[in-house]
């Protein structure tokens, strides 16, 4: 049926002239005539129709060196319908008014950690109450110790009651020590990590005996945050593995199971002995066009139409909202939506304004371009900057022992030096004695920009060492931040280029490369990628060597202190690309299913395999790549 809306001012619209209300007859008539052609509802703001025919909104564009969304589009925000409006849900909470995020700072012994909430209201001034496990105060602070073990429940309301409750909140003293009774694990600076693609966390835990076992360092899960999910194929496959790679907020409820599912599967690893590390995404967020609007469409694909995206959340989504394929406005702003990301507290100015990512050897590009589309995040922005310190602060206090940084070629490297820098400082002045990061910089054919030339404003290398120790990290500390050698095995030294090998972490096959056609890496014959066709056999002899002698070390007990297997799955063909956990099974379908692209549900956990399986490869298991490991950490 028709869904038509004249916003806030309903009231208002009653009293005024004649001449008005037959536009608005006549709006309504268009809109209903709109929705029965699209199938789709439409909504109208104040009297304000959508753009005609095909038309989609093309704001915030940018070339040549302007990377900045333009001030005036704030007024774009508070996009969320409030709970008295159409398109309101639960999981929307008063995201209408209100945004806010829990920063921690600990004391230098981690024995005590202020939290302090950042609150934005979308009227200034406006007199807030923070409310800490049920109890209310003026302040935005509270300080705990360690007689606090469970998870602070925190909530912020205005003076008319509107409130959102927060991330519930875990401090890094709550989470068991890891204990190892032999082995050359060096305080978590030396091991082997096991990444576990398409693993829900319940088999992930499951995993941790066996991981201790085996006597691997961690195991490292894939993004854990909230992500975009949907009934509806995105190129035929329901929930591609790729989803995961789009934040919709940085609550800890991702596909793979609930912030209560991933303490759990944390306290029973470190518990066993086994660290975990996360998958850090906080370059952007959702692509453009993957958001809560409920009307999208796509001039240049006949006008097909789509509706709002889902989330992993349990039992509903956060709003999000891009400026991308989009033609209706907002009901209380009268303005198209803008990057808006309420949850994550995100508006508009905190995003680089669009411009496509072409040029590969353009630092500007490489910075403020938006990756195939996702939406970028102006990590130049002091508050971004303390907004991501902040979310990694959550993470090492749920007991994670440190993170991948997803897309780090994309962060320019003094904003990641800066950021490092806030997390250091909330960590209590140092960075935890266990903790380790490494970043994902794909060379390509751009390494003596990125890694090669010390005279380059845009490396990972020597420059980014000199940033991080220039931000007031200690060279202790600088060590623990790894850079992800993609040249590794054909061509280590690009990857090591002005910096010690001790700060190099290398793999053969990554997930990445899982994608047929992958160009991401190029190994030449000197690893595999064992789902694309590589001989078993071979792929354990690369994975064997990776312990042994691997390429590029001189070393080899104390260069590449980090080395990773990945625990991965085989696609069932080319074009279904989604996950075995049962939420790429197009049973799952509820929109446009016909062409849909599947993958059958599979458990991930195996307590009788011995490695190399199908669907779940299970490589870590293999007793070859096990004995390997454990020479090279002395525990035979």
């Amino acid at each position: 049926g028709c869904q038509v809306s004249r916003g806030a001012n309903r009231s208002k619209a009653a009293k005024a002239p004649r001449k008005l209300d037959y536009m608005r007859l006549a709006v309504a008539l268009w809109f209903a005539l709109a929705t029965a052609v699209s199938g789709m509802p439409v909504s109208v703001v104040n009297g304000k129709p959508p753009l005609p025919t095909c038309q989609i909104f093309h704001e915030n564009q940018c070339s040549g060196d302007v990377i900045i969304t333009p001030p005036e589009f704030e007024n774009h925000r508070w996009y969320t319908p409030a709970r008295s409006e159409p398109g309101w849900v639960p999981s929307f909470q008063d995201y209408s008014h209100l945004v806010a995020f829990a920063r921690l700072t600990y004391a230098a012994d981690r024995m005590s950690c202020d939290v302090e909430i950042f609150a934005t209201h979308r009227t200034n001034g406006t007199a807030l109450t923070y409310v800490f496990d049920g109890v209310s105060q003026s302040s935005n602070t509270k300080t705990y110790t360690t007689a606090q073990m469970l998870p602070v429940q925190v909530m912020v309301a205005d003076p008319n009651n509107r409130q959102i409750a927060l991330e519930p909140i875990d401090f890094h003293w709550t989470a068991p020590a890891v204990n190892h009774s032999s082995g050359d694990y060096r305080n978590g600076q030396k091991g082997a990590i096991v990444e576990m693609f398409g693993w829900p966390h319940a088999d992930v835990e499951q995993e941790c005996a066996e991981a201790a076992k085996a006597g691997y360092l961690g195991l490292k899960v894939f993004p854990i945050q909230e992500q975009v999910m949907s009934g509806e194929p995105f190129n035929n496959v329901l929930n591609p593995w790729y989803f995961m790679y789009q934040p919709v907020s940085y609550r800890l409820s991702g596909r793979m199971g609930t912030r209560d599912d991933l303490r759990k599967l944390i306290h029973t690893c470190r518990s066993l002995g086994v660290r975990v590390y996360a998958d850090a995404v906080v370059n952007h967020m959702t692509g453009g066009g993957n958001d809560a609007n409920p009307s999208h469409r796509n001039p240049d694909a006949g006008c097909s139409e789509w509706g709002a995206k889902n989330s992993s959340l349990p039992g509903g989504t956060s709003p999000m909202y891009t400026q991308n394929f989009v033609y209706t406005y907002g009901q209380d702003t009268d303005q198209p939506p803008s990057q808006e990301f309420p949850a994550a507290a995100y508006g508009p100015q905190d995003f680089h304004c669009e411009r496509a990512l072409n040029a590969w050897t353009d630092p500007l590009d490489l910075n403020a371009g938006w990756l195939t589309g996702l939406t970028d995040l102006n990590t130049e922005r002091d508050y971004v900057r303390e907004r991501i310190a902040a979310y990694m602060t959550d993470l090492l206090s749920i007991g994670f022992s440190g993170f991948r940084i997803d897309a780090a070629k994309h962060i320019h490297p003094n904003d990641l030096a800066a950021i490092f820098a806030k997390l250091q400082r909330n960590m209590g002045g140092a960075l935890p004695e266990d903790f380790i990061s490494w970043l994902e910089v794909l060379l390509g054919g751009e390494a003596d920009l990125l890694m090669c030339d010390p005279a380059s404003v845009y490396n990972y290398g020597i420059g980014l060492e000199k940033a991080l120790i220039a931000a007031g990290l200690v060279q202790t500390d600088v060590d623990k931040i790894k850079v992800w050698n993609s040249g590794y095995p054909k061509e280590s030294d690009k990857g090591t280029c002005g910096i010690s090998k001790h700060r190099s972490a290398v793999q053969n096959d990554d997930a990445d490369q899982q994608n047929p056609g992958s160009t991401s890496r190029d190994m030449g014959d000197q690893g595999c990628v064992l789902v694309r066709g590589c001989d078993v056999n071979e792929h354990r002899a690369f994975e064997v060597k990776l312990f042994d002698s691997p390429n590029g070390a001189d070393d080899n007990d104390n260069d590449y202190p980090i080395r990773l297997i990945l625990s991965s799955f085989y696609f069932p063909n080319d074009t279904a690309m989604g996950l075995p956990d049962g939420k790429s099974d197009c049973s799952q379908c509820t929109t446009m299913c016909e062409t849909c692209h599947g993958m059958p549900y599979t458990q991930a956990f195996d307590a009788a395999s011995t490695g190399y399986d199908k669907i779940y490869t299970r490589v870590h298991r293999d007793s070859s790549i096990i004995s390997a490991m454990r020479k090279w950490m002395h525990l035979d």
